[in-house]
């Protein structure tokens, strides 16, 4: 799966829970932080043969982690605690690994711009949603995950609507998903890829997102669209005042 269909699931997975509790996948509304991705992982048909824990995930199945580096949609986060830092409790099989730090808190970025950690953590209702970077100074690749950059397919489109209303564009192909720019109807957008039959990611500006194929025209195809919807205005008006004459004449 890529970035954008394990983010869906990380939603999927986090909108089941109620509260924070240790060794939860999410299943039974219950989920620790590994939880949320390990729920996740299984909501999408997979199983998860390996260890239940932050520290491992971190170790084993995170790629290019690293300290700071800039985040990208599907990216994994940690919190982590040096030795002899309040708090460090890194298991002792680890103290082997070569990597003596305890990365006892993980996130998944869900959101790039404006950005979104999506977490489960004791809070009411178990999930919390972080927009600023703090603590999370460490980050990877889920290595189960295809991060691949997506050429554009080079589709131009334009945004269009039947009410003529702006069209969301969201972090993942849901229409549960978070919306990180509603988009005016006449915008062009680029076509990175067509991701399902009714989705389509797409670049606007500087934001990157998913959006309904249903709201994108080919530019003819939008131009027709505004002549026949001026003809129906004009329709409409003609028939008004055809109406209003012949009360008139009554």
């Amino acid at each position: 799966m890529d970035a954008a269909e394990f983010v869906y699931w990380v939603e999927k997975n986090a909108a089941r829970v109620t509260e924070y509790a240790s060794g939860g996948d999410g299943s039974n509304g219950k989920c620790d932080c590994i939880g949320l991705i390990i729920g996740a992982w299984r909501l999408s048909g997979n199983k998860w043969p390996w260890t239940h824990g932050s520290n491992y995930t971190a170790r084993y199945l995170t790629d290019k982690l690293g300290y700071d580096q800039s985040l990208h949609l599907g990216d994994l986060v940690y919190k982590a605690r040096k030795p002899g830092e309040s708090g460090y409790s890194l298991p002792e099989r680890y103290m082997d690994s070569g990597d003596l730090l305890d990365y006892y808190h993980v996130g998944v970025v869900t959101q790039e711009e404006p950005l979104q950690i999506t977490h489960c953590t004791s809070v009411q209702g178990g999930i919390k949603r972080d927009s600023k970077r703090g603590a999370w100074h460490y980050s990877g690749q889920f290595s189960k995950v295809d991060y691949e950059e997506v050429e554009p397919v080079g589709d131009i489109m334009v945004v269009w609507s039947e009410n003529g209303k702006p069209v969301n564009l969201r972090n993942s192909y849901s229409t549960a998903a978070s919306i990180i720019k509603q988009v005016p109807c006449g915008a062009t957008v680029e076509v990175l890829k067509y991701v399902t039959d009714k989705w389509a990611m797409v670049r606007y500006g500087d934001h990157v997102g998913y959006m309904m194929t249903e709201f994108l025209r080919e530019p003819d195809d939008a131009n027709a669209d505004k002549a026949t919807k001026a003809i129906a205005l004009l329709e409409q008006a003609m028939e008004l005042q055809r109406q209003a004459i012949e009360m008139l004449k009554g």
